[in-house]
């Protein structure tokens, strides 16, 4: 009874099989890629539109007062040529350089700009060294 039934489902399986396309075990599914391949077309689309370029300037790093861009590992001062541009000015929000006569801010975060934090202290309050704290001294 038993090899009649052993039989009959080694008889079934391989006709389960044949119905189904083999698939890769390490390909990623039909729906996942079809995902990827929008996500991709999208990102390109939007690189056209405004995103910074591979040679866009993205880290400053300061030391002993000042300012140097970093790029592709190497770190350039001021005075020094990047990409044919002299750099003239490096701050915590931009970097000045000038190319073939004209100064041009790279700003390193697009659309962000630092401003001072609006004066809620009275100028006297501030000056007298009374701090607005509820915790006992």
């Amino acid at each position: 009874m038993r090899c009649l039934l052993m039989l009959g489902l080694a008889m079934a399986l391989p006709a389960q099989a044949g119905d189904e396309a083999a698939r890769d075990p390490m390909a990623w599914p039909v729906a996942l890629r079809s995902a990827v391949a929008a996500a991709q077309a999208a990102s390109a689309a939007s690189a056209a539109v405004g995103e910074p370029s591979e040679r866009a300037i993205r880290q400053v790093v300061f030391s002993n007062g000042r300012g140097y861009v970093v790029v592709r590992g190497r770190r350039y001062g001021v005075g020094e040529t990047l990409d044919g541009a002299r750099i003239e000015r490096v701050t915590e929000q931009a970097v000045w350089l000038r190319e073939s006569g004209q100064l041009r801010r790279e700003p390193l975060y697009g659309g962000v700009e630092k401003r001072p934090p609006p004066s809620s202290i009275p100028a006297a309050t501030a000056a007298s060294g009374v701090k607005n704290s509820k915790e006992k001294p």
